[in-house]
């Protein structure tokens, strides 16, 4: 029997998401177990109940999968081929401190998830936990005890490139990165031009939150002799005739302007946390600001405040879910990818995404530092995971990612040593951060968010 866990599945939105998708294929319908865990036994109540339900108002179709809830770690990793790990250590507690500290120093953040004095102590809280969890994953696992097919948990959990490089710098190639950045670019630049989607291919690469659309291809499907062409002329043709296009994305737009025309795959307000350029002025963050998202709106911890709101909402919408007769059924997965590489490992039918893997020896993206943890085109089969390599970037798109990596790079080594001159250096090297603080500023900063934030950080 396959088993499936789900750790963090009390994430209500991405919990039921995911697992909905996993149930909507044939071939994970049968002789399955999904185990959920969660710390917090009010959210894994709800989303156990939940899908017990779903389970049970489509009774013939998912008669063949288990629901189980635990909120042991063990109990949940314990022969499972697929883990799925969604958590937040620290919750809206410590994000509030990620973002309210760094301000004090002129240290802007909408989000702080990902890089800066946010990603890095979001990272460094996390750490603890991972090491934990792979070694259970080695000790009780699936397969431990032979050779080949190892567990492989699939990681959606933010910052992604530093949670996979320390991750699989622990235990080689047990990581894989997930993230959602891809698919809703791809749904972007497709709209520009109306274009189905078997009317639109791409290559992407680069980093996390940070990967470019190095090619862009639009092939005419109402004509029966077109062939594929540059769909980047076409783009820039649609923003020219309609600027309305890109006026949630200023900054991504301008970034695509400044880097010779490639676009990227995080939205305005979080890429503008990733370099030194947006948010060291108010005049700045008022010029590229767009009021039809909050994030794209570049406020001040835009993200925290969002998910302070929600808290409340997502729990009361849920438990009216609950309520409903019978819940909606899912007949095709999203475009998540957690589902589709498991299905694809199962039934040997490849399934192509865009993942979070190692440079290894340099050889994915041939001009990033060997090593590092890159996105880069992957397949899935029952062999296992296959990244594409062989990948050059722009030379502008090489030299931001890399002010990017460097951060990454010394938070992780920071981690694995214990060092804390390294998560000073890790901070100090920031974009953002840079941009605004001297270095004495920033040791300070470090310094106090060390100890706001000393319960979480046990190792330190």
């Amino acid at each position: 029997m396959l088993k499936i866990a789900f750790i963090g599945a009390g994430s209500l939105v991405f919990g039921q998401n995911l697992l909905t998708d996993i149930a909507s294929f044939p071939a994970l319908q049968k002789d399955t177990i999904i185990c959920l865990e969660d710390l917090d036994s009010h959210r894994l109540d709800l989303m156990f109940n939940y899908m017990q339900k779903y389970k049970d108002n489509y009774s013939q179709e998912l008669e063949g999968i288990v629901f189980e809830k635990t909120t042991n770690q063990k109990k949940a990793i314990q022969d499972s081929k697929y883990i799925i790990n969604t958590v937040h250590i620290g919750g809206l507690e410590a994000f509030k401190l990620d973002v309210e500290i760094p301000f004090k120093y002129g240290v802007s953040q909408t989000v702080g998830d990902t890089l800066g004095p946010g990603g890095i102590f979001r990272f460094l809280r996390t750490a603890p936990f991972f090491k934990s969890f792979l070694e259970d994953i080695q000790e009780i696992g699936y397969n431990v005890e032979n050779d080949g097919i190892k567990p492989i948990l699939l990681n959606y959990t933010n910052p992604m490139a530093m949670n996979t490089w320390y991750c699989n710098s622990l235990v080689p190639d047990s990581t894989v990165g997930l993230c959602h950045g891809v698919q809703g670019t791809v749904a972007i630049l497709r709209g520009c031009i109306r274009a189905k989607p078997e009317e639109f291919s791409f290559l992407c690469a680069g980093i996390n939150h940070m990967a470019w659309f190095l090619e862009v291809w639009y092939k005419d499907s109402n004509k029966s002799n077109s062939t594929w062409q540059n769909a980047y002329p076409l783009i820039m043709k649609a923003i020219q005739d309609n600027p309305n296009l890109i006026e949630l994305e200023k900054v991504r737009y301008d970034m695509m302007k400044a880097t010779g025309g490639y676009f990227m795959t995080e939205s305005s307000g979080h890429l503008s946390e990733y370099l030194p350029y947006y948010r060291k002025r108010t005049e700045l963050l008022e010029k590229y600001k767009s009021n039809l998202h909050w994030l794209s709106n570049l406020e001040q911890a835009s993200d925290y405040n969002q998910q302070v709101i929600f808290q409340g909402k997502m729990d009361k919408n849920f438990q009216r879910k609950l309520k409903r007769k019978k819940l909606p059924y899912k007949e095709k997965p999203s475009g998540e990818y957690a589902s589709h590489i498991i299905n694809a490992m199962e039934t040997n039918k490849p399934f192509w995404f865009n993942g979070n893997v190692m440079n290894k020896e340099g050889g994915l993206i041939t001009n990033l530092p060997k090593e590092c943890c890159v996105e880069v085109p992957v397949f899935a089969d029952s062999h296992g995971i296959h990244p594409q390599g062989g990948i050059v970037l722009p030379t502008i798109c090489q030299a931001l990612c890399i002010s990017n990596i460097m951060v990454q790079k010394a938070a992780v080594e920071g981690a694995l040593e214990l060092d804390r001159e390294k998560i000073y250096q890790a901070v100090l090297l920031d974009p953002n951060t840079a941009s605004v603080c001297s270095p004495e500023e920033i040791r300070i900063m470090v310094d106090e968010m060390f100890e706001a934030e000393a319960k979480w950080l046990p190792q330190f």
